[in-house]
């Protein structure tokens, strides 16, 4: 996938604004600082973001994150995320959320299929059982071990093997669509966690693409304003990137930091998704 190779020229990028600061930056230092031309930048991100670079660089500005920020409260104002009734499934926003049965927590009679994929963020290590995904996470150049690990860790009883079809390629392929998601057709997830983790999960796939919020305006949209770090805890713990969008989730004052899979990612993804709005 021609995206993931772009990538890593988007990173660079992203590192060079947050060297410089992304409201005082201009298009040329940004190009020179990272040893390229300003035109082979503009169709790297036209390919990329399907906008140039300046377009990208405005949509990170810190005027640009609150007005998102203020966007988000006014639309989740007076709403509440559902709660989760236990194992069952449950339709949020894009995906399917089947919760496995407590007995099933340490993945027993399980087999859980996974492979490594290019993606518009860099390569992803995609996990599933059957067509329901149960791990998705972002791969830096020579942690793959480390995800790997991580999959087994948190499904130790399971039966895990590669995938040796196209099933995951493809998979991979509809979920980073520059289109967005097809309401008509959701994605499964097969998620287990506590029930307060599940809910926010939950809440997170109510933000609507391009949107932000913060981790006190998540907390309050569940009806826990004071939870705050309970909820920022289980946003960390997210076991589906990007699907259950995380990286949504950002600080009051605007600014992009703390993710899971490093913070240049996540302004990566918060910049592709408000420059296909």
């Amino acid at each position: 996938m021609k995206n993931s190779a772009d990538y890593r020229i988007i990173e660079m990028v992203i590192h060079a604004f947050d060297e410089r600061g992304w409201e005082y930056a201009g298009a040329e230092e940004i190009a020179a600082r990272v040893g390229v031309s300003r035109d082979l930048l503009d169709t790297v991100f036209a390919r990329w973001a399907g906008v140039g670079l300046t377009r990208f660089m405005q949509s990170l500005t810190l005027s640009q994150t609150r007005k998102r920020l203020t966007e988000a409260g006014n639309l989740l104002a007076g709403s509440r995320p559902q709660k989760v009734s236990g194992a069952g499934s449950h339709l949020e926003g894009s995906c399917r959320l089947r919760l496995l049965p407590s007995g099933q927590g340490r993945g027993a009679g399980l087999t859980i299929t996974y492979g490594l994929y290019p993606s518009p963020f860099g390569d992803c290590l995609l996990a599933m059982i059957g067509r329901e995904i149960c791990y998705l996470s972002f791969v830096d150049a020579g942690k793959w071990s480390v995800h790997l690990e991580e999959l087994r860790h948190n499904w130790p009883q399971a039966t895990i093997i590669a995938d040796d079809g196209e099933s995951g390629r493809s998979m991979v392929a509809q979920i980073f669509t520059a289109a967005g998601f097809d309401p008509l057709y959701p994605f499964s997830l097969l998620l287990k966690g506590t029930a307060f983790q599940l809910r926010v999960w939950q809440a997170l796939l109510m933000l609507p693409r391009g949107a932000m919020i913060s981790y006190q305006g998540l907390a309050a949209y569940m009806g826990h304003p004071r939870a705050c770090r309970a909820v920022a805890g289980a946003v960390a713990a997210n076991p589906v990137g990007y699907l259950i969008p995380c990286h949504r989730v950002i600080c009051k004052s605007g600014e992009i930091h703390h993710y899971r899979w490093g913070s240049s990612r996540k302004k990566a993804m918060l910049g592709w998704e408000a420059c296909r709005l």
